[in-house]
This record gives structure tokens, C-alpha cells and sequence, in this order.
């Protein structure tokens, strides 16, 4: 899925507000500078994210412009595009995996919250940036779906920072980027824990969160690509070591 192009020339005012704000090249990575110039996909997403589904707003150019110094910021001080987990990652690590498109053609992201482990949150948010920086569809700038499969998740599983990290990532420190997240068999225990880490989601993310029980999700992911974590026929399975 993309962003709905914008004309070249507000592609380019937003641009231009980004280097005048951007005065210290040091601070960013210079392929993210360069991207910048030339990528109108991109720019793009970064305007939708910012309308967040609303109609433009008189100062959106403005925002669109300190949200890309923003995140280019933060991304070179988080090192994003100097991780590499495409060699024997730690294992546990691989319970977030792309595997499969939604409906409308959308990597699918999944994450099994159920083999997570608490004193492992640091490398875990690192893996997390680096599927996103790395996912199927990057260089076209493309949205994804995320799974959140809960079935067999209750309190004493729940890493909530980690959450609140995961929710960052796609509110923040990303382009439009996410799609819908679907939060499949939630228990009703953790309702409190997702109205504390929501406050984090803007009225228009929240729109595309979406609360699922058992065959629901063939609504958004076909059938036969629907994995056996979610009660799916797909057979793939995340193995605890």
C-alpha cells in the first residue's frame, strides 16, 4: 500500500522547510538526507502521517517538515540503519516475523508476545528496528499489518515498557507506516494495560486498532494465510528454543 502521491511542488516546499531545519548534517545519517530528496513516496507518508486521515491542515507542511528532522535525528542516534540481525539473531528474538500479506496486499507482521523475555527489552527493541528498517516492502515505502497474538498471553506476561516502546516506534519514529494493528483474543485481563499504553495512540491510529476474536482476522488476512498462532490453517510455527 502507498500514500496517496502528492504534486512535486508540495513535495518539494516540505523539503526545503526540512533543510532549513536541518542544519547540522552530522546528526543524520546521509542516505537518510539523500532518500529524502528525491523519494516522493516518502515525503508522502510522511504528510499522511501527519494528517493522521484528517484533511490538511494550514500547517502541515510545517509539521511534516520537523517530524522527517525528528525521526532522522533519532534515527542516527539509535544507530538504525548500522543493525544488522540477518545472521543468527538471538533466537527468542524471532517471535516478531513478516510473514504473508493482508487482504489488500500488506506485509503482515507478526508478534507473539507469549515468548518474550523481560530482560532481553533492549535487543528486542533493537530487532523491532530493524524488521521495520528492513520489511518486505520498505523501498516502496509501504504500510504493514501487525498481529498481536494474545491467546495465551495474561498479566504476568506482559511487558508493558516494551509495548509502550512498540507504540513509539509506529506513532513517532516511523512514516506511516502501520496500516492496522490487529490484537487478536485479547483476555479481559489486560484491558487495563491497553487503556494505560492507548493514552499513546492518536484518535486516528486508534481507528485502525482492531480487537479480534478467533476467525475474525480471515476478515483481514485470507484464510489460508492466516498462521496456526491465530488458529490459521498456515502450519508455520514460532519455536520456543
Amino acid at each position: 500500500m502507498a500514500a496517496a502521491p502528492i504534486a512535486k511542488d508540495v513535495a518539494d516546499e516540505i523539503r526545503n522547510k526540512f533543510t532549513a531545519l536541518a542544519t547540522d548534517a552530522s546528526k543524520y545519517y546521509e542516505a537518510d538526507l539523500e532518500r529524502i530528496k528525491t523519494d516522493d513516496k516518502l515525503v508522502s507518508r510522511f504528510l499522511a502521517h501527519q494528517r493522521d486521515g484528517k484533511p490538511g491542515k494550514p500547517n502541515d507542511k510545517d509539521e511534516t517538515a520537523k517530524m522527517i528532522e525528528s525521526v532522522f535525528t533519532w534515527r542516527k542516534v539509535n544507530s538504525v540503519r548500522d543493525l544488522d540481525f540477518s545472521k543468527d539473531p538471538d533466537h527468542v528474538l524471532t517471535s516478531m516475523y513478516f510473514r504473508g500479506q493482508d487482504l489488500d496486499g500488506a506485509d503482515v507482521l507478526w508478534v507473539e508476545p507469549k515468548y518474550f523475555d523481560k530482560t532481553k527489552r533492549a535487543e528486542f527493541e533493537k530487532y523491532l528496528m530493524w524488521l521495520v528498517e528492513n520489511r518486505p516492502g520498505e523501498a516502496d515505502s509501504s504500510q504493514i499489518t501487525i498481529v498481536l497474538a494474545l491467546g495465551d498471553v495474561g498479566l504476568t506476561e506482559v511487558d508493558v515498557e516494551f509495548i509502550k516502546y512498540f507504540i513509539n516506534i509506529f506513532m513517532y519514529y516511523t512514516a506511516d507506516v502501520m496500516k492496522k494493528m490487529i490484537i487478536h483474543n485479547m483476555h479481559w485481563l489486560l484491558n487495563g494495560v491497553w487503556k494505560l499504553v492507548s493514552v499513546m495512540l492518536s484518535e486516528g491510529a486508534k481507528k485502525r486498532v482492531l480487537f479480534l476474536k478467533n476467525k475474525e482476522v480471515n476478515k483481514h488476512i485470507p484464510e489460508a494465510s492466516v498462521l496456526a498462532c491465530v488458529g490459521g490453517p498456515d502450519p508455520f510455527r514460532y519455536q520456543a528454543a
